[in-house]
């Protein structure tokens, strides 16, 4: 019986050291990213500060297979997809690749932008022909993000009255203030709701 009480009190003290330097790992990886997004942030204010577009000569994902490594090289610290969302683009209905990539830059820069800056609504902002970003209304529906409890309240659409997969194109996204960055929650297709 002593030998059993020894082995507990041995594995309980393991368990708590594995623990503590579990927590210490996870405080170090979230002081990085911080840090990077600072970093991140402090290059695009300086590309900006030049006059330059950030993503003036960024070549579109030509296919779904590329568009998740695409969103992570290229809207890092800006914009981020969630599970739910990269399962989505793995073979959605939905064709215009390139056209779901512009509507992801709108939102790495205008519509962050104007989120960082208080710098005006987004409300049915046009962002290209039959696009337009909109609140979601009846639509919107809460989720989870980095342990925190968030609305999904807005969602980039197609115009037109189609349910159609193929033709019908909704983005749900939401800000985050912790991290500065549009997460997106759900795409390319429309969600059910009980709204919908």
């Amino acid at each position: 019986m002593e030998n059993q009480i020894e082995d507990n009190e041995v594995t309980l003290e393991y368990f708590a050291s594995e623990h503590g330097k579990a927590e210490e790992r996870a405080e170090t990886a979230e002081d990085q990213l911080r840090a990077s997004r600072f970093r991140i942030q402090q290059l695009l204010n300086q590309i900006n500060a030049r006059g330059e577009a950030v993503d003036a000569n960024i070549e579109l994902p030509p296919s779904w297979g590329e568009f998740t490594d695409w969103c992570d090289t290229n809207l890092a610290g800006r914009v981020v997809l969630s599970s739910k969302a990269r399962r989505g683009v793995r073979s959605p209905a939905y064709r215009d690749v390139a056209q779901v990539a512009r509507c992801l830059l709108w939102l790495a820069n205008d519509c962050r932008d104007r989120r960082m800056s208080g710098g005006g609504t987004i409300r049915e902002e046009v962002i290209e022909e039959g696009i337009r970003n909109a609140y979601c209304g009846g639509d919107k529906y809460n989720t989870g993000w980095q342990g925190q409890k968030y609305t999904v309240d807005w969602h980039i659409k197609t115009g037109g009255n189609t349910r159609d997969p193929a033709l019908c194109l909704r983005i749900y996204h939401f800000w985050d203030e912790i991290s500065q960055q549009i997460i997106i929650d759900d795409m390319p297709a429309h969600r059910r709701t009980g709204a919908s």
